[in-house]
């Protein structure tokens, strides 16, 4: 038996589908052979972007989400989904300036991940940039209230578990190690 063999879909059953997120249990055949008849996968129609935004200062520009989903506001960097024909740099252009109302210079490409590849196939494109200009924030729905914080306070932030979101605290990381800022 070739262990280095992926899973097999056999069969897929759709539970909900929209533009935004769907949900499918698939019967899916093992390497080993064994099958599971309900593997519960989410997928992203839309791939996303992240930006850490640094200004002259060497701060990092936070946004306090408003999240429903888990009812409470979240300490995050600008993201969101790309849309139908978009680049991933437009993309990243676009989710800052709606989000926090700056424009960005030296937006440079990190890397991509998947925040949680054992059941979905959302993928995240992380980005760094410096802010060019300043406005205001655009999607007030979205985001309360922005704040420019040093880098050493983002640190103890993450340290000290005040965000909980994964795609934030991955991006960060990678700018503060990777990003000539």
């Amino acid at each position: 038996m070739d262990q280095n063999i992926l899973p097999e879909r056999l069969e897929r059953n759709t539970i909900y589908e929209s533009d935004y997120v769907c949900l499918y249990t698939d019967k899916v055949k093992l390497s080993s052979g064994y099958i599971i008849e309900k593997y519960h996968q989410i997928h992203y129609p839309h791939q996303a972007v992240s930006i850490v935004i640094f200004n002259e200062k060497n701060e990092i520009l936070m946004i306090r989400e408003k999240r429903y989903t888990v009812g409470r506001l979240e300490w995050e960097i600008p993201a969101g989904k790309i849309e139908d024909g978009e680049s991933k740099e437009n993309a990243a252009r676009r989710e800052a300036m709606e989000e926090t109302g700056c424009t960005l210079k030296d937006l440079t490409f990190l890397c991509s991940q998947n925040p949680a590849n054992g059941m979905s196939d959302c993928l995240c494109h992380v980005f760094a940039a410096r802010v060019d200009t300043e406005g205001s924030i655009r999607d007030t729905d979205e985001v309360a209230s922005k704040v420019w914080m040093p880098v050493e306070q983002v640190k103890e932030m993450l340290r000290k578990n005040e965000t909980h979101c994964g795609v934030s605290m991955l991006a960060i990381l990678f700018a503060l190690e990777f990003y000539q800022h």
